[in-house]
């Protein structure tokens, strides 16, 4: 039987070495290759696919602003002087009217033909109507009937897309309420109306055109009054500008005296009244009678008014809107002339003078 031979000390010791190479190898190829794994697991992670966050919309500048913000190209082709004017018809008196298009029209500016490129007719834009209420001490026996009249006026002219404020216009000028389309708040808002202190219509024709500048529709600023200011900061051609650069549209219901005397009669007043409202393309109505503080019949007084009121309404009911990019690319903050025309024999156009370039 033959014996098995025993393993020398050296062989030993070489096995062992070998084991423990073997083992360092396998080790470290496990490391790697966890390592190797990490990374590529991290690479397709990296590569994944990031999803699209969209951009906050900027919105388009206002009529009559400028975005400063934007380079020059950008502002010239975003903000292109995209004028908007109010044109208030007069049919034919021996005809029916009929209903105008935009064909129909022609803009000059500065004497150069312009390009209608948006209209819409009355039924299609909302009203924004600031009425500012004379209620200085001088109208104080007029007060009951004249509130009566301006109630009698949101019921008449309110459509459920259109808004309208009141201003009490004294010393102050006070919101009485702000823009509503509830007729039942308008209403209630003229029974707040007292006579008392002096006369800021001025001020009040300014910060008029300013609440209305942020809204959207045909913007008009309605003034019952007789047209004298004792009080205000602001000139005349301060508050005509302000309005001009919110594009809106004076009316006026003049209240005090239109009789022949000229001794009793504020002439400076009554043709401030014409400025504000011809040259924003508006109209000053006149009751048929002197409304002064001796007409002791308020139901007269008041249908006398009630009329006035009514003439305006069907005014109002006659627009059409009418917005064209100005061919003039200087932002130089000039004045520029407006005139509206009426292809259609016998209609005749009113429309603001003109308006402010944008400067900048």
């Amino acid at each position: 039987m033959k014996r098995q031979g025993k393993i020398q000390p050296s062989s030993l010791l070489r096995i062992t070495i070998f084991i423990c190479a073997v083992a360092c190898c396998a080790a470290a190829s496990v490391f790697v290759l966890g390592q190797s794994g990490r990374n590529r697991s991290q690479e397709v992670e990296d590569k994944r696919p990031v999803k699209p966050v969209p951009l906050p919309q900027i919105p388009g500048p206002k009529s009559g602003t400028t975005k400063t913000e934007a380079p020059a190209e950008e502002t010239l082709s975003i903000n292109s002087n995209l004028i908007t004017v109010v044109t208030s018809i007069a049919a034919p008196k021996d005809g029916i009217p009929t209903e105008l298009r935009n064909e129909d029209f022609e803009v000059l500016e500065d004497g150069m033909p312009q390009e209608i490129v948006q209209f819409s007719r009355e039924q299609d834009t909302p009203l924004r109507l600031a009425m500012l209420f004379d209620v200085s001490s001088s109208v104080t026996q007029q007060i009951n009937f004249q509130r009566r009249a301006a109630a009698h006026f949101f019921e008449r002219i309110m459509r459920p897309q259109d808004k309208a404020s009141l201003f009490a216009v004294s010393t102050d000028v006070t919101v009485l309420q702000d823009f509503t389309d509830k007729v039942s708040s308008l209403s209630n808002a003229t029974k707040l109306l007292r006579a008392k202190g002096a006369t800021s219509l001025y001020d009040a024709i300014y910060l008029a055109a300013d609440h209305l500048k942020p809204t959207q529709g045909r913007r008009i600023i309605l003034i019952v009054s007789d047209g004298g200011d004792t009080t205000s900061s602001k000139s005349l051609r301060e508050a005509l500008q302000q309005a001009q650069l919110s594009d809106a549209v004076i009316y006026a219901v003049f209240t005090g005296t239109n009789q022949a005397s000229q001794n009793i009669r504020d002439l400076a007043a009554e043709r401030a009244l014409i400025t504000l409202t011809s040259e924003t393309g508006g109209e000053v109505f006149y009751p048929q009678l002197g409304l002064t503080a001796n007409d002791n019949d308020e139901e007269k007084s008041l249908k006398i008014l009630d009329e006035a009121f009514s003439r305006l309404a069907a005014q109002l009911r006659t627009q059409y809107t009418l917005r064209f990019y100005s061919t003039n690319d200087n932002r130089d903050g000039q004045f520029r002339k407006i005139t509206v025309r009426v292809k259609k024999p016998g209609y005749a156009a009113r429309a603001r003078s003109g308006y402010y370039a944008p400067k900048g």
